[in-house]
């Protein structure tokens, strides 16, 4: 029997030691991308060697927080304690996992300790309970199924996920598979018995743990399933056990296959006939009748006979459920679009809610209530109230039987935004995003949701974002709306309003964009493809002349890097960085031609920031990954490597600090040895760690996040990440409302 035990004591790469939705890649893809994660091996290699290397840096104290947002991602699953009132935790495809916090109303996030070189950990895979001690809880973490080394594991925590342990169960997993999101909770602890676990694999199939997750063993009396897939869910019958003991039924589902039974605590096991081949999702009631969610409907499982009960007489994909812990005949369940459904005699008949929906957030519409409904769970300490999660967040109501229900997001606290792009204008709002799914926002406060997305029209993402130095009030943002057409438009109102451009360039788009510094010229850097101009406000685009073609590879939206960029004084000029070939180009003329002028290696992974100083013209940085950071102090016409800078994930510009005209420089790579979150109040002269081990902004799968410094507060600085939104920093001695809004 394969067994996999812990090699060593678990040890975080920290701080001071030392990503929808998604896209699925097609194969042809996948080269690329692998080149791509080998470049950020290379990273992420340097960071851990600083890690274990780390001198001695000075440090400041700062405040982390999310800017307020609320929802805006793929919650993929929500579990209850049984005797514990209000202790719920949820898990999200690429946001890590969650507790709630019934006495402020709020979810708290639990995995912003996790460093870069575990980045992958934040895709939920599943997330479980301990029915007997209400102070543990597991979490299967691994976003990707193809990212190479991982790491996947399964997390295990003693204190309500105050504090994590691996248990070295590498097996590959995909918290981000969108399909996989119907599916249900792989991981499961006995109900009674602590001790015992399961954990249900999508290519490796049944684990096995009789130690806590101390160690884990393959049931090799399981069948693996299907690759890709595999097993969809894990069930236990807690009334074939008593306490202290290990239960006897065990139900695994694998798609493709169907439901397996073991009945003497998973030795042996029985596929069961006439069970739906394809399940989602299972709930066991209290007394054992088992109730799966499959691709045409809901099946009952009850003295050894499957039964269809699904509420239509379509062949319907239903995926979230629940059983009334309380009441073996009463089940909720629903199904995206359609309906919502309960029962009360175990399925025999149905009753359809009329139900109203309350967003808490200005900028969620009601609309999108229920798009994608994943998990669903009767909550033990009041069996009125259902909780049930989607792709904007977790809804609740507090009355199931009433004949007209209101169902309110409670989203404080959940962030999962994947964030492409933060700009800072030195007036205005102090804060404007460019996100996945939902457009962007512009925050006027960063403790209040904004009152809507930057939208015009139906526009599903935001790849960059830019305004004019000069007029802060004029932005543009660029991307595409639904899947592949095009998108993009300008504001003159500070990102308020915008209006779409009527024109794109020869039907290119994402990318990124950057306004001239003195008037609303636009250059466009699409996917890719070359850059284009605009002196019309996007009514017409001319292709630039001598700029290379790809500075944005074009198989897809989600690299992060920031090749182009504006000068921030001069209004003629624009840069321009190409990692195929490591040149670094200038246009003098607006971005109608560009010229290559200097060159900076390459290292061939679409990692670069490209940024110019405001205030200081021709002063432009490039942060180059594990190659460092650059800085021209001559419109690029020479680049100088900062010694004191290992690495360069990303940087940017903020206020100068008190008594100075020059910018103040945050860097988010290794200084010295160490890594970190750092900002540097003399021009990269001498940096300060302003980060800690439990903020460690690790959630940035693909490359470099974003990063912009305040400009109208010194010493604040915005980081997006890839699922957990944008979080904000300031000095911890700031007085009170002085960096805050």
């Amino acid at each position: 029997m394969e067994e996999k035990r812990p090699h060593a004591p678990f040890v975080v790469l920290g701080v001071g030691e030392r990503a929808g939705r998604y896209a699925p890649l097609a194969k042809s893809a996948w080269s690329a991308w692998f080149t791509h994660r080998a470049c950020l091996g290379a990273l992420l290699a340097a960071l851990s060697f600083a890690a274990a290397h780390a001198g001695p840096a000075k440090s400041e104290p700062y405040v982390w927080t999310n800017v307020k947002w609320g929802g805006g991602g793929y919650v993929t699953g929500i579990v209850a304690h049984p005797s514990a009132p209000n202790l719920l935790y949820i898990r999200t495809d690429v946001g890590g996992c969650y507790r709630w916090d019934a006495a402020n109303q709020r979810w708290i996030p639990l995995l912003d300790w996790l460093p870069l070189s575990q980045q992958n950990l934040f895709g939920g895979e599943s997330i479980a309970i301990d029915p007997s001690n209400p102070n543990n809880v597991y979490f299967a973490g691994g976003m990707f199924n193809w990212w190479r080394g991982g790491p996947w594991d399964v997390l295990k925590s003693t204190d309500q996920g105050k504090t994590w342990q691996r248990t070295n169960l590498n097996v590959v997993m995909h918290g981000n598979d969108f399909q996989g999101a119907l599916n249900g909770e792989r991981l499961i602890v006995d109900p009674n018995d602590g001790n015992v676990l399961y954990f249900g694999s999508r290519n490796d199939g049944l684990w096995k743990s009789t130690n806590a997750a101390a160690s884990w063993q393959r049931v090799e009396s399981f069948p693996k399933g299907t690759a890709g897939v595999g097993i969809t869910f894990v069930g236990i019958d807690r009334t074939t056990g008593r306490a202290g003991s290990p239960s006897s039924t065990i139900y695994a589902a694998v798609r493709g296959r169907g439901v397996y039974r073991s009945m003497d605590a998973g030795v042996t096991w029985t596929l069961t006939a006439g069970s739906p081949v394809d399940p989602h999702r299972e709930a066991i009631a209290s007394d054992g009748t088992l109730y799966v969610t499959h691709d045409e409907g809901i099946a009952k499982f009850s003295g050894d006979a499957w039964t269809n009960i699904s509420p239509s007489q379509e062949r319907r994909n239903f995926s979230a459920i629940s059983a009334d812990p309380t009441n073996p005949n009463v089940v909720v369940t629903m199904e995206s679009h359609y309906g919502w459904y309960r029962s009360t005699n175990g399925g025999a008949t149905w009753t359809s809610w009329n139900v109203r929906a309350t967003s808490s957030v200005p900028w969620l519409p009601n609309s999108e209530f229920a798009d994608g409904p994943s998990a669903m769970v009767i909550d033990p300490a009041d069996p009125k109230r259902v909780w049930f999660t989607d792709t904007g967040g977790v809804w609740r109501t507090d009355d199931i039987t009433a004949r007209r229900q209101i169902w309110q997001s409670y989203v404080n606290g959940l962030e999962e935004m994947v964030v492409f792009d933060v700009k800072s204008p030195p007036r205005g709002a102090p804060l404007l995003s460019a996100v996945a799914d939902h457009i962007g926002f512009r925050n006027a406060s960063l403790t209040t949701p904004p009152p809507n997305e930057l939208g015009y029209t139906p526009f599903g993402t935001s790849t960059g974002i830019d305004f004019e130095e000069a007029d802060p009030d004029f932005v543009v943002r660029v991307g595409h709306a639904g899947d592949t057409s095009p998108a993009g438009g300008y504001s003159i109102d500070n990102a308020q309003t915008f209006t779409a451009f009527s024109s794109y360039p020869n039907g290119n788009f994402d990318g990124r964009v950057a306004v001239s510094a003195t008037s609303r010229r636009i250059v466009w850097l699409p996917k890719g493809s070359p850059p284009y101009y605009s002196t019309d406000l996007g009514a017409s685009w001319t292709q630039s002349v001598g700029a290379p073609s790809a500075a944005v590879e074009g198989k897809h939206h989600w690299t992060k890097n920031k090749p182009l960029a504006a000068d921030r004084t001069d209004g003629s000029k624009f840069y321009l960085y190409d990692y195929n070939s490591g040149h670094f180009y200038r246009s003098n003329d607006g971005g109608a031609t560009f010229e290559s002028i200097s060159t900076i290696p390459s290292l061939g992974w679409r990692q670069q920031v490209v940024e110019a100083a405001p205030g200081m013209n021709g002063e432009v940085w490039m942060s180059n990954g594990a190659s460092g950071l650059y800085r021209s102090s001559n419109a690029g016409g020479t680049f100088a490597k900062l010694a004191n800078v290992n690495a360069a994930l990303m940087f940017s510009f903020g206020a100068p600090p008190n008594g100075s005209k020059v910018p103040t420089i945050f860097l988010h790579g290794t200084v010295e040895n160490m890594t970190g979150i750092f900002r540097s109040d003399d021009m990269g002269t001498s940096w300060v760690l302003i980060n800690d081990t439990q903020h460690q902004m690790g959630d940035l799968v693909n490359g470099a996040g974003a990063m912009a410094g305040d400009r109208q507060v010194s010493g604040r600085v915005y980081i997006g990440t890839d699922g957990r939104g944008v979080f904000y920093g300031v000095p911890s001695d700031a007085a009170p409302g002085a960096r805050v809004q």
